[in-house]
Parts: structure tokens; sequence; C-alpha cells
């Protein structure tokens, strides 16, 4: 018996990932042990990708020199995705409003349900940050933009 378990030794390869028997061939394994995740996006939302949840500072500009603001939100989980607050400074076309937020992977729309004008952000999200672009189309002129939020941290 002893023998035998010598002779079978030097035919294992230590190592290997193709393992083979039985009439299918041999079959490709996945290496196996711990695995390091790369960056952070901090926990997870109802998308299974990327958490909104939290308070956003930002600022809003536009081409026009002086024309420029600032805004928070204030976004939260919900079972059906994301919802939250906006309340915005530097326009009189709109103050405050409840807010949809929609996430697509790192890409991120905001909409403005319940306000003054409809205005709707669309951007990208990595980490704690958040950039893109506005439209709000029925505030006078320039009604488009820049914009940028930080999550506080807490």
């Amino acid at each position: 018996m002893l023998g035998l378990l010598v002779l079978l030794v030097p035919a294992c390869e230590l190592g290997s990932t193709k393992v083979s028997g039985g009439s299918s061939g041999p079959v490709e394994t996945a290496p196996s042990g711990p695995t390091d995740a790369t960056g952070t996006t901090g926990p997870t939302g109802s998308t299974g990708e990327v958490s909104l949840a939290g308070t956003w500072n930002g600022t809003w500009d536009t081409d026009v020199p002086q024309v420029n603001g600032t805004f928070t939100w204030v976004i939260e989980v919900t079972p059906n995705g994301f919802k939250g607050t906006i309340d915005v400074q530097g326009t009189s076309c709109i103050s405050n409003g409840s807010v949809d937020v929609s996430l697509d992977g790192d890409q991120i729309t905001v909409g403005l349900v319940h306000a003054e004008e409809p205005v709707t952000f669309t951007g990208t999200i990595s980490g704690d940050r958040m950039t893109g672009t506005y439209d709000a189309g029925t505030c006078p002129p320039p009604n488009s933009g820049s914009w940028e939020a930080q999550r506080s941290a807490g």
C-alpha cells in the first residue's frame, strides 16, 4: 500500500488549475484563497453597487460670471431605490424640493419632483464625490451648467 502511495504522489502537479477525470475531460477551476477588494465606494445601497445615502454639500455653476451657488442634498435608501431633499442657494428659480434619485452603475440622475421649477442633475459618483451637469430648462437663462458635491463625514 505504501508503494502505491509513493507512485501516485509524483503524478500530481502542485499549483495546477486543471482537473481531469470522468468522461467530461479537463475542467478549469478558479484559484482559491483570499482576494483583496480595490477602491472604496462605501456601503452598498439598494442597487448593490454604490451607496448614495447621506448628506451631500455641493456647488453649481454656469458659464456666466457671478451666476453660481450652493446646494445640500440629503439622500436616503428606500425599498425602491433612493429619495431625498435638496436645498439650493444662489438662485431665485428654486429654493428646495423633494428629489427622486436613480443610479445605474456610477451614473446618477437626480430629478426635482416637488419644487418651484423642474431641475435635473445628471453625473457620476466615485466614493464620496459626485460631479455632473444640470438642466433647469424653465428657469431664466442661464438655465444649465455644472455641479459637484461631496458627502459629509458622519
